[in-house]
């Protein structure tokens, strides 16, 4: 027998009988729907996995803060009891001088002027 004969005798591919059967057709999209609707929805895969990350970065950042507040907060208690870190303080940050003191500015050169430009 010839490998084409009437159409009713060929091999049909798996795809094809599995769509042409009405049950099946409809089960497979509704599982293709279901499926599109637990990974894509606003309760889905996708958006929980998006959701996780940014809970860990934002736990991460919460820890970036405890830690600037800790560190605050002993400088804070050193301002506090020490006076020469309160002179530090003034002298660095407001460029503050004792009466009588010369303070002295080096400014850059000409040619690092030029460079950073």
């Amino acid at each position: 027998m010839p490998p084409y004969g009437y159409p009713k005798q060929r091999k049909q591919h798996k795809v094809v009988r599995v769509l042409q059967n009405r049950t099946y057709t409809i089960l497979l999209v509704s599982a293709i729907l279901i499926s599109g609707y637990f990974l894509f929805s606003t309760k889905g895969f996708v958006s929980r996995l998006r959701i996780s990350g940014d809970v860990q970065e934002k736990q991460e950042r919460v820890i970036a803060l405890q830690r600037d507040m800790q560190n605050l907060s002993r400088e804070r208690d050193r301002l506090k009891l020490d006076n020469k870190a309160v002179e530090h303080v003034a002298r660095e940050t407001h460029g503050m001088i004792k009466p009588g003191e010369i303070v002295y500015r080096i400014l850059p050169s000409e040619d690092r002027k030029k460079k950073r430009k």
